[in-house]
């Protein structure tokens, strides 16, 4: 994930790295923080390392904070460029967004009710990693725009290809989603949710997203300090793990947070 990270945002992240606006380094580091926390959740239960898995799963406590603050500052960055002369945010600044927000409604909404069952192992195990779909559907559609014949994108007078790109890997994450769900649907619930959170913003990335309506809220954030709405970030995630930590959740089975 993170080579494939590195590969899809070479061009427009790290090959510019000193010059790329603050809040997507800041989005970055928390993403990154939250990937690497699901993959030591992953590890650790099946090399019987339970006691360590809940002292990482602890860490959840302040990594969806943080995750929470980097969403909003990497949303003020390209709001940024969407308002300004950027020639590709112009063109997909507002639907990005779009479905950045709702990525970041999925995230939260999975974590805090992972937090929720984190007595329930498999619910709580399928509540953490569906949270993973929302961060790679971004990387798979830069892959596609890089690699995949006729959506490649060269230049600017290729960025109206980025869309198609977009679409087709949320088609393929949503595909997967499904196929998850279905396989077993008692405790498929996580995918369930994930599955419907894609379709929804494959229907609406080029319809809602692209509105004048939706690019005038979206350009709203750009004059608001970036400190502030990261705080309002930081606020949100807290809620989030307060509601998901106390809301009543499984009893019977064994604690596995």
């Amino acid at each position: 994930m993170i080579a494939a990270t590195v590969f899809g945002f070479w061009r427009s992240y790290f090959a510019i790295l000193p010059t790329a606006p603050l809040g997507f380094h800041i989005h970055g580091l928390t993403a990154s923080l939250w990937m690497l926390l699901l993959l030591a959740q992953s590890y650790t239960p099946h090399r019987a390392r339970v006691a360590l898995h809940r002292t990482v799963g602890r860490a959840t406590f302040v990594a969806i904070p943080l995750f929470a603050a980097g969403a909003m500052g990497v949303a003020h960055s390209m709001s940024v460029g969407t308002a300004g002369d950027n020639p590709f945010y112009e063109l997909w600044g507002a639907p990005l967004g779009w479905i950045d927000m709702l990525a970041f409604g999925a995230v939260l909404y999975a974590a805090g009710m992972a937090l929720r069952h984190r007595r329930n192992v498999r619910l709580h195990a399928g509540y953490m990693l569906s949270t993973a779909l929302p961060l790679a559907g971004p990387v798979l559609g830069r892959i596609v725009n890089q690699t995949v014949p006729g959506l490649t994108i060269k230049g600017p007078q290729d960025f109206p290809l980025f869309g198609a790109g977009v679409q087709l890997a949320y088609v393929v994450f949503g595909l997967f989603a499904l196929w998850l769900w279905r396989r077993d649907p008692r405790i498929g619930r996580p995918w369930a949710v994930a599955f419907a959170v894609v379709v929804v913003q494959i229907v609406t990335f080029e319809t809602v997203g692209a509105s004048a309506t939706w690019r005038a809220a979206f350009e709203a954030l750009a004059p608001v300090p970036l400190p502030a709405l990261m705080a309002l970030g930081l606020a949100i995630g807290g809620a989030t793990v307060f509601a998901g930590w106390t809301a009543p959740g499984d009893r019977a089975r064994p604690a596995a947070a």
